[in-house]
């Protein structure tokens, strides 16, 4: 992966991104659980507190994979839309501060969102 090659991308159709982490967060319902799923699938450190905050900080972390697919999100981001749009913003910020540090992160996102679309490869 280039160092531009980073940032929040939707996925379309069947792409299936090269991730170093696929999280299925098809089960969350609140956010609270959502953080909590995140914080387990990507082992973040023990005084991760599950919330946007401290996602921001360990996503930020050049030692979490830099390529992760988060997968089923649909039914939270309808339930739960401002929420989603915080979470998005999150990562775009995380992305951005990875990118800086020359340690790109790229999160791929399996639902319709304000994204741009992944280019492939």
């Amino acid at each position: 992966m280039t160092p531009a090659m980073h940032g929040v991308f939707q996925l379309a159709g069947d792409q299936t991104p090269t991730a170093d982490v696929t999280v299925d967060l098809g089960k969350c319902t609140k956010t609270a659980e959502l953080l909590r799923q995140l914080g387990k699938a990507l082992s973040f450190p023990d005084w991760y507190g599950a919330n946007f905050d401290a996602l921001f900080d360990c996503l930020s972390d050049p030692e979490i994979p830099a390529r992760i697919h988060l997968h089923g999100l649909n039914t939270y981001a309808q339930r739960h839309p401002d929420d989603f749009v915080v979470l998005v913003e999150v990562l775009r910020a995380a992305c951005e501060a990875r990118a800086e540090a020359e340690a790109p992160l790229t999160v791929w996102l399996d639902v319709a969102a304000d994204l741009p679309l992944w280019p492939g490869v």
